[in-house]
């Protein structure tokens, strides 16, 4: 009798057997919250290509590259606190002196500092610290995932870290006590739009636009991008 050798009951004795057993990697986070994350992405998203993105090109049109650089080294000397404790607040008493430093060089000879001579003239970088950063350094688990309107991806724990950069940024203190809440969110609003402008969505859109799931491309960028400012 002849032997059945048909593909379907052909076997071969090198074939390694299938491991059932196999564990998918856990999430980097935690998204329990996914349908309404996935909603609010969603806003997000229409929001930044039919209102945000046409007035950051409208900006860029009206406003030369090097006036809207000067604007961002000025916001970013205004909120040197932000960064000179949580410094401390992480034992970088180096980068402490950096960002003092910074400010008294960049505040006199950068002119209020609109240009920024301490990076191009004394090889002094801004120490990209926050307060988020400062919770985790001290081991507070980053809790769930979260999307915030307008704000974007966070999670507990860097939710509280705004909420403490918040509390340690002069611009904060000014519109508390000197303007109005509309005010206040203006100069927020003016300060991201002119980043904006000079980034020209390149981040958000690189992560976003490729992506099979944007979402979760969003989501893995932001996670990982916040796994490496910790580990600094």
């Amino acid at each position: 009798m002849k032997e059945n050798t048909s593909p379907a009951n052909t076997t071969y004795e090198d074939e390694e057997p299938i491991n059932n057993d196999v564990k998918e990697e856990p999430p980097l986070v935690k998204d329990p919250l996914q349908p309404y994350n996935r909603a609010i992405f969603t806003f997000n998203d229409k929001a930044y290509h039919y209102f945000i993105k046409p007035i950051y090109t409208g900006y860029n049109s009206m406003i030369p590259e090097k006036a809207r650089v000067s604007v961002r080294n000025f916001f970013t000397n205004v909120k040197m606190p932000v960064r000179f404790f949580n410094c401390l607040f992480q034992g970088e008493f180096k980068g402490a002196g950096t960002e003092l430093a910074r400010f008294v060089i960049n505040s006199t000879v950068g002119v209020a500092g609109f240009f920024d001579p301490a990076k191009s003239k004394f090889n002094l970088a801004k120490q990209e610290r926050d307060f988020g950063q400062t919770l985790a350094k001290h081991k507070m688990n980053s809790g769930v995932y979260i999307v915030w309107p307008f704000l974007g991806p966070s999670t507990v724990r860097d939710t509280v870290g705004l909420a403490g950069d918040a509390a340690l940024n002069p611009l904060g203190w000014i519109s508390y006590f000197f303007l109005t809440p509309l005010e206040g969110f203006g100069n927020y609003s003016y300060d991201t739009v002119n980043d904006l402008s000079i980034d020209k969505g390149t981040t958000y859109e690189n992560v976003t636009k490729p992506a099979i799931d944007p979402y979760i491309a969003l989501q893995d960028a932001y996670v990982q991008n916040r796994i490496k400012k910790i580990k600094e």
